[in-house]
């Protein structure tokens, strides 16, 4: 390791939520909203964002601070300046267009690497924003437009001692186990009660995503003994509802609710 490039930094990350399942127009104008937000609120904290080492990745930003930056800045007025500048952002959009994010922050050691930072504190960093925890926080509070990750060292360091604005009181402490990883944060969600939050299972691993979703099978019952079931294109149907008035196979779905794929009706054969 090359000790001359070794400094102690806040490392900030942010991630938007389901840009995945928008169309290549909703995806290029939610990236030029990701960016227009951070430097907004960049500027209204008093931060100069163009000394941050930035790593652009679609929705998501990585972000390695010069080593003499703010950290109450950059915790609490950027922060806040952040998620006022979201509810601006959203007002008026409509929700699947909206601009909500994951925001995650530590201070650890950072070295530069052939291609990103390598070392333990930036795979914290990233553990903390993709966490079930912080997933399951933005899905639960659909008006919050932020949820907001510290990692223990920051939270321990600089909320809990007094000197933010930030209310101890206001987060909550979560166990994060992604990867090889598994240690805890402190999240907050600017508007939602944190602490109402049903974390049930929070450790366990995220469900599959939506490429996963040919391995996955649901099915609900509907009135009248009719059965709907979900599959992949290897349907199966259990021989307890061989005699389903229809049977729904969600193959070639387009996951957005417009398209369910084929249906079968008893005796009758594909729609």
């Amino acid at each position: 390791m090359n000790q001359a490039n070794f400094r102690r930094s806040l490392l900030v990350c942010c991630d938007l939520r389901k840009y995945g399942a928008a169309d290549d127009q909703l995806q290029r104008i939610l990236q030029e909203l990701l960016i227009q937000s951070l430097d907004r609120a960049g500027a209204e904290a008093g931060l100069d964002r163009t000394t941050w080492h930035r790593q652009p990745k679609g929705d998501e930003e990585f972000a390695v601070l010069p080593p003499d930056a703010q950290e109450r800045l950059v915790v609490d007025d950027y922060v806040r300046a952040l998620n006022a500048e979201l509810q601006s952002v959203n007002r008026y959009r409509v929700p699947e267009a909206k601009v909500r994010m994951r925001l995650a922050i530590h201070h650890g050691a950072v070295v530069d690497g052939a291609n990103g930072f390598p070392g333990k504190d930036a795979v914290l960093v990233s553990r903390l924003l993709n966490s079930r925890a912080a997933h399951l926080a933005l899905e639960a509070f659909p008006s919050a437009d932020l949820v907001v990750v510290l990692s223990e060292h920051l939270y321990d360091t600089l909320v809990a001692t007094g000197h933010t604005t930030l209310k101890p009181d206001d987060f909550r402490r979560v166990e994060v186990t992604e990867k090889t990883f598994s240690g805890h944060g402190r999240m907050w969600v600017p508007d939602g009660d944190v602490h109402a939050l049903d974390l049930a299972g929070a450790s366990s691993e995220m469900p599959a995503t939506a490429s996963q979703a040919g391995s996955v099978n649901q099915h609900a019952v509907a009135s009248g003994g009719s059965a709907v079931y979900q599959a992949g294109r290897d349907l199966r149907v259990p021989s307890s509802v061989q005699n389903a008035d229809m049977i729904q196979n969600f193959d070639r779905n387009d996951m957005k609710g417009s398209n369910f794929g084929p249906t079968y009706h008893q005796g009758t054969g594909r729609d």
